[in-house]
């Protein structure tokens, strides 16, 4: 999509939040459908992706993006896209359970996908930016192993500060690139803040878009 490869184009701004660290909100309206920004950073491969996730302290964010689109023949492509240490306003954008940002992978020339978000709806000015980061937006509901903490493992959970009428609770979980309950032993100590954002698609066909 043209539009996507034209970039931010909106006046927005990043903001601390009240319980959500920073966030970023609109300073001018922003119609339903309209390009907002990219998430962008580092793309990874698997093994990578997991180290750098296993790798992080309780005093780490994880920025770390898992996208999987299931495509036809049963092939799952996986994209793992950090904006730890290079990104843009993207990286910033908080969770919701009700989301006024819906992602979606765009290829331009490329088989490796931009993260775009669009606007799900008509934004007013001054109104916080937010995305499911589960990708659960209009998509079938995830899949357990790939939004539920293993059993035993809840600790790992981190709370919804939403605030939404939906809200879950707890943010998304996609423990792939984490150890399961059963990996730890008794002298390693849980990190109660690892997290993984992550989308699945379901059954989208990939096609590279000029």
């Amino acid at each position: 999509m043209r539009v996507v490869q034209r970039g931010l184009r909106l006046r927005l701004q990043v903001f601390l939040t009240d319980k959500k660290g920073w966030g970023v909100r609109a300073l001018q309206p922003i119609a339903q459908g309209t390009f907002v920004c990219e998430y962008a950073g580092e793309v990874l491969g698997r093994d990578e992706a997991r180290r750098r996730a296993r790798a992080q302290t309780a005093r780490d964010a994880n920025y770390i993006m898992a996208l999987r689109e299931h495509v036809h023949g049963g092939r799952v492509l996986e994209t793992f896209v950090d904006p730890t240490y290079v990104g843009n306003v993207g990286r910033f954008l908080n969770h919701s359970c009700e989301p006024n940002l819906v992602m979606v992978p765009v290829r331009v020339d490329s088989m490796v996908p931009k993260l775009a978000l669009f606007a799900a709806a008509d934004i007013s000015a001054g109104e916080e930016l937010c995305y499911d980061y589960s990708g659960r937006f209009r998509n079938p509901p995830p899949n357990e192993g790939e939004q539920r903490a293993p059993q035993g493992d809840d600790v790992l959970r981190k709370p919804c500060f939403c605030g939404s009428r939906a809200c879950a609770a707890v943010l998304p979980w996609d423990g792939s690139l984490f150890p399961s309950a059963d990996a730890h032993s008794p002298a390693e100590p849980r990190s109660p803040e690892r997290t993984s954002r992550g989308r699945v698609l379901h059954n989208e066909p990939v096609f590279p878009t000029s």
